[in-house]
């Protein structure tokens, strides 16, 4: 056996004492990018796998160490878990931050709770040595080598004196003595080296055992004695019964597979099931945020329905139409044809790369999408749903069209920005959103002339008159959204629906067939989602079987929530409009984002991974599809991350899932020839079936549910299962020709139930890994059981059944490809080149400026104007002061900086006056910038319900532990909402940190 280790890191010395206590001898090997700081390499049958410290230490310690019995075993796993999930993400980075001579206050609060239950809970008695005791120890013992962090444990006694007494115990003071010479750790040897553990949400070690545990972080750590116990010592003797009976009930337990043949149409009777993604943009190419938030979650349904025996028809395709498109075009010196034609081709490849199973994949750029499109707005002007308003827009007199905002360029308006290329709906320096119309010397982008405000005709979509349609339906779909589905829904009804406007003024889209409108094309958010409905006519002229039957068909629509208010409002009201009895959506699908290591994902600026680049990483598309899944944000924001990948992999899918597979095929095919031994299970092998049964339910009500984190989770428990189960029988020493008969005959059970443990991991891993199934599914034969999925687990593989040679699953990624990774796609900044000083604009400005502040003077003292026409020309004014400061290259002060300066100065707390430049001495007014009232109203609704949970858990006197990070969460929101206001977080932060100190709290405060 070889101990690959960072040299002196605790993990390693855990092996080492454990080793030490059982008689075994290990060869250590330093290795400085080993996970988690050490792994052991084992050898059975021929066949080597790697275990990390904490297993090693239970591999070295069994049953036989552990006091004799099932229950002392039992409780060590669990303070096993504890130090993997509880303690460790806070003990690493508390030891990094005392290495690195600034101890960090926060995680030394946190360990402090940690060691304190440590204190009351676990015996600490130092005669009864076992895997808890190793491990602890191990851990806890760098704590002395540093006098800040030995203080820690001078506040528990008993602690310090379990430690120091161990120490001193002959094996462990000769192991401690040669892992670190002098017998102390020294910190900046080892923890430099060390990545700090992943939170307990994704500890692997939780899997077996049920919920994971809380972080460290969002709550005080339970208490180890209360945890249940591992997952066999929870299987009820009914469970048992049930799993005797389903193992010998095969051809009961897998349906027979479904034929499917196109065209795939609704079957009276049976389950049918419509999924859309939505739409991808033609004109840019997605990255690994957009592909998880709506492709890639439908695809693993889709599959997960086709492996249930669902009637199931999987569609979606390419936005082609709209602004976006015209823009490329125009940047790429293609048509607009043109350019949708080599984007949808790209969606195409990248889909076809990770192995996204459409049924049909298409494009709105058709004869289909124009007819049923008009048809529907043909029929809402029938029922005097479209009303016509007049528009003010900017109009190019020399190109002889209304501009729409992409088509605008001009200086962004916003105090302090002035930067010369903003565009008509956003500004690319300053981030701000912009109304064309504000624009200061807008210019055409297709010819730079100055355009004009003319005013145009548009039709819009009278949703104030449909709304009591909709608010009637409602009930019978939202309660399967989710949540957050649910929540943007509501804040679009809450005060009422708006008129929408469905047409603008361009070429490329979906003509308008009313008079006095045929130059016009519809709005691409009226127009896209109708794409679902023309996609499926391109795919079978029996369309209709699916889109007016919603008495026989579930709809099923994936989408990240931006997305949500077309598909939960607009669409369902067009629809709701034309008085027909179409199929609506019943299960509302939205994820929040995924970004890319706490930043956004960007082509221009080239951060983050692009599903066209994906492929030239080497790492297969199976590694992708599974950590996507793994991290997909279901309830909140995740981030990518090059280390966590690299993890995942290596301990998830390589150690656990892949190290199973090919050990139990390995014993298959090396003593059985490569065919399935006779069985004959006994008690303790049902009860492992029970285990694998309850599992296999949670996988089920999962991913039917949409969660398909949770059902991830339950294939990795399932081969974690089968990993623990080889482990505790050691089939391959019970099958060695000098053994007993009965011996050999347990050996072959083993063996065989293994196997067929494998074999139901191939199903459900379908979803996931079609790849990596298939390739299982290859090695077991293909027999046609393994293509749906079972209600519980059986003899899939009958004795005798032949399989193939394993060949390894699951390639190991190495940190020198992961940092190459992270460089690559980490993107450049660039630092920003200050404009040179222009004499002339300068003095132009401080002109326009003075005559703007008369103005304002006048209209002030007058008393006539209204505040709201003060308003805008301080804005104005504001403007130009800020187009002065960068003009004359100094950087504005923002306002909240301004308040901080003058604070200081009033306060006494400042050492220097700092004197302001004129283009920031006025105090600003609140921002003209358009307010996105769904997103205002989305967040307020997520105020009141994080206000109402911090309520709730001051009222039951909550820990500030507990109720800190709630408040957190509260105090981030509200600051998003004043982004989305227009008022500047600064301010907001401010009120708050004077309420704090008002208040006189230690913890966080604000006003709920």
């Amino acid at each position: 056996m070889r101990l690959l280790s960072i040299k002196e890191h605790p993990n390693g010395l855990k092996v080492v004492v454990a080793s030490k206590l059982c008689g075994r001898q290990v060869e250590v090997t330093h290795k400085p990018d080993i996970l988690e700081g050490a792994a052991l390499e084992v050898s059975e049958a021929g066949v080597i796998f790697r275990l990390q410290a904490n297993s090693a230490v239970l591999y070295f310690l069994p049953e036989t160490q552990q006091g004799g019995s099932n229950d002392g075993k039992n409780n060590a796993e669990v303070w096993l878990e504890w130090e993997a999930s509880q303690l460790q993400p806070v003990l690493v980075p508390y030891l990094l931050s005392v290495a690195g001579g600034r101890e960090d206050k926060e995680l030394r609060a946190a360990l402090q709770t940690l060691l304190a239950t440590l204190t009351t809970s676990h015996p600490l008695n130092t005669k009864e040595v076992n895997a808890a005791t190793v491990v602890l120890f191990c851990s806890l013992v760098p704590l002395l080598s540093e006098t800040v962090s030995a203080t820690l444990l001078q506040e528990q006694p008993n602690l310090l004196a379990y430690l120091t007494t161990l120490k001193e115990v002959p094996s462990f003071k000769e192991c401690v003595a040669s892992w670190w010479n002098g017998g102390t750790s020294t910190l900046k040897n080892w923890v430099g080296c060390t990545t700090p553990p992943p939170c307990s949400s994704h500890s692997t070690l939780a899997l077996l055992k049920g919920s994971p545990p809380a972080t460290p972080a969002r709550a005080a750590p339970p208490n180890p004695a209360d945890q249940s116990k591992p997952v066999r010592a929870t299987v009820s003797p009914e469970a048992v019964k049930e799993a005797e009976h389903w193992w010998q009930q095969p051809s009961k337990v897998c349906p027979a597979p479904r034929n499917r043949s196109a065209p795939i149409l609704p079957v009276d009777g049976e389950s049918n099931i419509l999924v859309t993604a939505a739409l991808p943009y033609v004109n840019n190419v997605p990255h690994l945020g957009n592909i998880i938030g709506c492709v890639l979650s439908s695809d693993c349904f889709a599959r997960f329905c086709r492996l249930r025996g669902d009637n199931i028809l999987f569609v979606s395709g390419t936005d082609e139409y709209g602004t976006a498109t015209e823009t490329k075009a125009i940047a790429e010196g293609l048509t607009p044809k043109q350019i949708c034609d080599k984007y949808n081709a790209i969606h195409s490849d990248v889909y076809r790369w990770f192995n996204i199973s459409f049924d049909y994949f298409g494009r709105t750029t058709t004869e289909q999408q124009t007819q049923i499109a008009q048809d529907i707005f043909n029929k809402l002007d029938g029922n005097k749903y479209i009303c016509q308003e007049s528009v003010e827009q900017l109009f190019c007199a020399k190109c002889q069209r209304f501009l729409a905002d992409r088509f605008v360029e001009g200086t962004c308006p916003h105090p302090g920005c002035g930067y010369e290329d903003a565009r008509g709906d956003q500004c690319d320096a300053c981030g701000k959103l912009i109304n064309a119309m504000e624009l200061v010397q807008p210019r055409c982008k297709l010819c730079s002339s100055t355009p004009e405000v003319r005013s145009s005709s548009h039709l819009f979509l009278d949703l104030p008159s449909i709304e009591p349609k909709l608010k009637t339906w409602l009930p019978s779909s939202a309660p399967q959204w989710t949540s957050n589905a649910q929540v943007i829904c509501d804040s679009w009804i809450k005060d009422g629906l708006k008129q929408r406007c469905i047409t603008r003024d361009l070429k490329w889209g979906t003509p308008v067939p009313k008079d006095n409108f045929r130059e016009k094309v519809f709005y691409v958010w009226f127009d896209a989602p109708i794409g679902y409905i023309s996609m499926t006519a391109c795919y079978t002229d029996q369309w209709q079987q699916w889109w007016f039957n919603p008495g026989q068909v579930k709809y099923y629509q994936f989408m990240a929530k931006d997305n949500v208010p077309f598909h939960s409002v607009v669409f369902p009201s067009t629809l709701l409009g034309t008085g027909q009895n179409w199929t609506k959506v019943t299960h509302l699908v939205a994820t929040e984002y995924l970004n890319y290591e706490d930043t956004k994902f960007s082509k221009s600026r080239g951060i983050g991974v692009f599903g066209d680049q994906a492929a030239s990483t080497g790492i297969p598309s199976d590694v992708w599809r599974f950590y996507l899944l793994y991290l997909r944000p279901e309830a909140q924001d995740t981030s990518f991350s090059w280390v966590d990948l690299q993890t995942k992999n290596n301990s998830e899918l390589l150690n656990n899932l892949g190290n199973f597979v090919h050990r139990a095929l390995t014993f298959v095919f090396k003593f059985f020839g490569g065919a399935i031994p006779a069985v004959c299970p006994s008690n303790q092998d049902f009860e492992v079936m029970a285990a694998i049964n309850k599992e296999l339910r949670q996988y089920t009500s999962s991913l039917a549910c949409n969660h398909q984190r949770d059902g991830l989770r339950a294939v990795l428990s399932i081969a974690r299962i089968g990993n623990q189960y080889i482990q505790d029988q050691e089939p391959f020493k019970l099958v060695k020709p000098n053994r007993p008969l009965e011996d050999r005959e347990r050996g072959a059970t083993v063996t065989a139930i293994a196997a067929n443990i494998v074999a139901l991991v191939a199903i459900v891993l379908e979803p996931y890994m079609p790849e990596t199934s298939g390739r299982i599914k290859d090695l077991l034969g293909n027999p046609p059981q393994l293509r749906c999925l079972p209600q519980a687990f059986t003899q899939f593989l009958a004795s005798g059944h032949v399989i193939k040679e394993p060949q390894p699953l699951i390639t190991q990624l190495d940190t020198e490809l992961i940092e190459k990774l992270s460089k690559q796609f980490g993107g450049e900044t660039k630092a920003p080149t200050k404009k040179e000083v222009n004499p002339a604009e300068v003095a132009q400005l401080q002109a326009q400026i003075e005559a703007q502040g008369n103005k304002v003077r006048q209209m002030k003292a007058g008393g006539t104007a209204s505040k709201a026409e003060v308003a805008a020309e301080v804005a104005i004014l504001i403007s130009l002061k800020g187009q002065l400061a960068t003009a004359q290259g100094i950087e504005p002060t923002p306002a909240g900086d301004k308040d901080k300066k003058k604070s200081k100065k009033g306060g006494g707390g400042g050492k220097e006056n700092i004197k302001q430049s004129p283009a920031t001495a006025t105090a600003q007014p609140p921002s003209s910038t358009p307010v996105d009232e769904a997103e205002v109203s989305r967040l307020q609704a997520l105020i009141t319900q994080q206000g109402d949970k911090v309520r709730a858990l001051k009222t039951s006197g909550a820990s500030k532990e507990a109720v800190g990070p709630e408040v957190a969460i509260l105090l981030d929101l509200k600051q998003q909402l004043a982004a989305a206001q227009g008022i500047d977080p600064a301010i907001l932060s401010g009120k708050d940190k004077k309420k704090k100190k008002r208040d006189g709290n230690v913890g966080c405060s604000c006003a709920l």
